[in-house]
């Protein structure tokens, strides 16, 4: 039985393709006395799957709290839009070990198919992995937004467009940086190679993924004033130059 509790457009839709499937999923007459009343999420055997969109500062005194109670906290964010309702939601999630058969069948029933869903480390990972895709996902609109296709090179705004990418870069940096210091762990400049062949392999192959997906931004971005450098002196190159006249 898959009890949804709290009030967001999201649990609506997934009880409706929970009950699309043949599961059980209705809202309980009493809620346990342990479960506050402002959780969004649902109740399932064992385990409390977190549906919540706030910081991780909160998720994890849930996490806390569940664990005093001896139920595992499922960490789960999406792309919540009414069309997953029939077609699956893309979903990502982290808890501190392997999800509880429950919670495993609620990812592959509220997924586009079963195991499409990628578990991206403890609690928090889920988190911040969405943040990251977010970040992506605008870079691109701004890009079509300032770029349209019609536009010729010579008519483009170059500079402002990398000014854009290393205000973005830069965020991603901090980001990347505060969840690496959250689990205690610093990237080794000397060892990207190995970095490089853990983040090589299928994402549900990774054990911590987004524990390499911040290694490898910081690392990454540890290079860019060289870039930086780099694309000053090329546009500096494509200056027109300008002709002294002589008498």
């Amino acid at each position: 039985m898959f009890q949804p509790h709290g009030i967001s457009p999201q649990l609506h839709w997934t009880c409706q393709r929970l009950l699309a499937a043949g599961l059980p999923c209705q809202v309980p007459e009493e809620s346990p006395l342990w479960l506050p009343a402002d959780w969004e999420g649902y109740l399932a055997e064992n385990c409390w799957l977190d549906l919540a969109t706030d910081n991780s500062q909160a998720l994890a005194g849930r996490a806390e709290h569940c664990r005093q109670h001896g139920i595992q906290l499922v960490e789960v964010c999406g792309s919540w839009l009414p069309q997953g309702e029939s077609m699956g939601f893309m979903l990502l999630c982290g808890s501190n070990a392997l999800p509880a058969p429950a919670a495993m069948q609620w990812l592959d029933h509220c997924a586009p198919l079963p195991g499409a869903w990628l578990h991206c480390g403890p609690c928090g990972s889920a988190r911040y992995t969405h943040h990251v895709m977010q970040a992506l996902q605008h870079a691109w609109q701004l890009g079509w937004q300032h770029n349209p296709t019609t536009a010729k090179p010579q008519q483009l705004d170059w500079e402002a467009l990398m000014q854009q990418q290393w205000q973005l870069a830069d965020k991603l940096l901090q980001l990347s940086q505060a969840y690496l210091r959250s689990h205690g762990m610093a990237p080794d400049p000397t060892d990207s190679a190995t970095l490089r062949q853990r983040f090589a392999q299928p994402p549900s192959r990774q054990q911590h993924f987004a524990a390499n997906l911040a290694l490898l931004i910081v690392l990454a971005m540890q290079q860019r004033d060289t870039l930086h450098d780099i694309w000053q002196q090329v546009s500096a190159a494509l200056q027109p130059k300008q002709t002294s006249n002589v008498d």
